[in-house]
């Protein structure tokens, strides 16, 4: 007995093409009626542990499996905290050590998810080893900070003495010699030293810059929280408050000078990580200005959108992290974190790119500049897409240094690989992430009904009653249904009958695009 026929190449050859157009009949019946429906809400491909190297993908995946959420959620995020760990030691050096192009280890992320989605859990549960690391360095510097910001108060509280005494005497000789006592305890002043931190949680931009100065120009904003974002986009967009400078020059590695009502603020090659976990409302809240996004701030960003994560979990299914992969990943943290003494002062180790990474960067970094044209794939997103190169650049260092540990002396091309499928795969998250940037409610109304449209099963047409009732939660007005439905209908995903009833009212009712499903 001959097998049966597994695809169309079989069934052709065993009963001919017209089998064949027998059984594609049904699928292309009246799709040419039909244009390409625009899938603004095609949810982008996932993020999975694998991506990441060695020891950081393994601990991602048992983190996504112990919270039931995707590892989308917390791959990028978990990137941000190597960065953190290495900002400011380390650079990569793309086309090589002598060319004068380096790209620094900062790295920003942002996750979007809705709320309930154990973004604290997932926080908490890769910044543990970071402020582990921040008690230790604060209990072994205790004694030495001490001493030191003690001399500094006796050092001050001399000046402000002699500046009394300087001040009272009308004797010349006197006050000249007070005035060189005052200028050797100047000589004698130093910064004060504050105790070793790594990160910090909610924040303002003002408080950023103390921080940034008192931290040796460096620091981390890792948080589940939007108070920054609300900060930025409270003043920025307002057109008042503190400037964007501070975290622009954090991300490209440049100085930052200001001078600002009595704050003075002084930092040289500034280094500041983002690893940000917002909703999805307060994203959209928060950056909807084009003021904002043309401040290029959002366009360093590395998105990440898991999609829909509450509503599928087992509440009863509970599977703690290994003990040796949490102990493996706390350990290799805290040799990527170093010795607190040497601290960030010193200038940083320069990667160069081996010869094969450096070819496949190239390749890569031509073909994010072809797609940048007027008709590429990047064309709407061009502020995001001209700084991809270096972002892969970025994400190579931090994955050699993940690989190789802090001793790693150049991006190989594994690395670099690496990279690259994963900036790959962040290109239609960053599309998705920048269409909710500038989504209106109808947008995303409509999403909502087109993921319905697709859970249920719908083909061929729905009833707009059938609709409202099985969404009635969400959509507690019609008008705010036909509304986002009259949205897919512009997109050319559905159309409208108002079908006639015998002695009932009409119906309406949507007719679905059958290319919805041959996508």
């Amino acid at each position: 007995m001959s097998a049966l026929p597994t695809d169309f190449n079989d069934l052709a050859a065993a009963q001919g093409l017209a089998a064949v157009s027998e059984q594609l009949e049904p699928v292309i019946q009246g799709v040419a009626d039909w244009p390409a429906p625009i899938l603004t809400a095609a949810e982008p491909a996932p993020l999975t542990a694998d991506l990441l190297p060695a020891w950081l993908g393994r601990y991602v995946g048992a983190l996504a499996e112990a919270t039931q959420t995707p590892a989308t959620m917390s791959a990028l995020f978990a990137l941000s905290v190597v960065s953190a760990c290495v900002q400011r030691r380390y650079v990569v050096a793309p086309l090589g050590a002598d060319a004068g192009y380096t790209e620094p280890a900062t790295f920003w992320s942002l996750s979007v998810a809705a709320s309930g989605s154990r973004k604290s859990a997932i926080v908490d549960a890769l910044a543990r080893p970071l402020a582990a690391w921040e008690k230790r360095a604060g209990d072994r510097m205790r004694r030495a900070i001490s001493v030191h910001n003690s001399r500094q108060t006796v050092i001050e509280a001399t000046i402000a003495r002699l500046k009394t005494q300087a001040g009272k005497t009308d004797d010349p000789n006197e006050r000249e010699r007070l005035r060189q006592q005052i200028e050797n305890e100047e000589h004698a002043k130093a910064d004060r030293m504050f105790p070793p931190r790594v990160f910090i949680g909610d924040t303002t931009v003002e408080r950023l810059q103390s921080v940034l100065v008192e931290q040796g120009s460096r620091m981390a904003v890792l948080s589940d929280e939007g108070g920054l974002f609300n900060t930025i986009s409270g003043s920025y967009g307002g057109g008042a408050g503190p400037a964007l400078d501070v975290l622009l020059q954090g991300h490209s590695g440049g100085s930052v000078r200001v001078e600002r009502g009595g704050r003075h603020a002084y930092i040289d090659r500034a280094a500041l990580t983002l690893g940000l976990m917002l909703q999805p409302d307060l994203l959209n809240d928060a950056a909807g200005s084009n003021r904002f996004r043309a401040s290029g701030l959002m366009a360093r960003f590395a998105y990440a959108l898991p999609g829909q994560v509450v509503g599928g979990r087992n509440v009863r299914a509970y599977k703690p992290v290994p003990a040796d992969l949490r102990t493996e990943y706390e350990r290799e943290v805290d040799a990527l974190l170093g010795d607190p003494m040497e601290g960030p002062h010193l200038p940083p180790h320069q990667l160069p790119l081996a010869d094969d990474a450096r070819e496949a960067w190239l390749d890569y970094a031509q073909e994010i500049e072809n797609a940048l044209g007027p008709d590429g794939e990047l064309a709407a997103i061009a502020d995001w897409g001209a700084k991809l190169a270096g972002m892969a650049a970025r994400i190579a260092l931090l994955f050699e240094l993940v690989t190789s540990g802090p001793c790693a002396e150049l991006v190989c091309l594994d690395s670099t690989q690496r990279a690259i499928a994963l900036c790959r795969l962040l290109v239609p998250h960053a599309k998705a992430a920048f269409r909710l940037l500038a989504a209106d409610e109808a947008d995303r109304d409509a999403d909502a009904v087109l993921a319905w449209v697709v859970r249920s099963g719908v083909r061929g047409e729905f009833k707009q009653a059938d609709a409202h009732f099985a969404m009635r939660s969400r959509f507690t007005k019609k008008e705010r249904l036909v509304a986002a439905l009259q949205r897919l209908q512009a997109n050319g995903c559905v159309r409208h009958e108002l079908r006639k009833n015998e002695k009932a009212r009409p119906s309406a009712v949507w007719h679905v695009n059958p290319r919805l499903f041959l996508q």
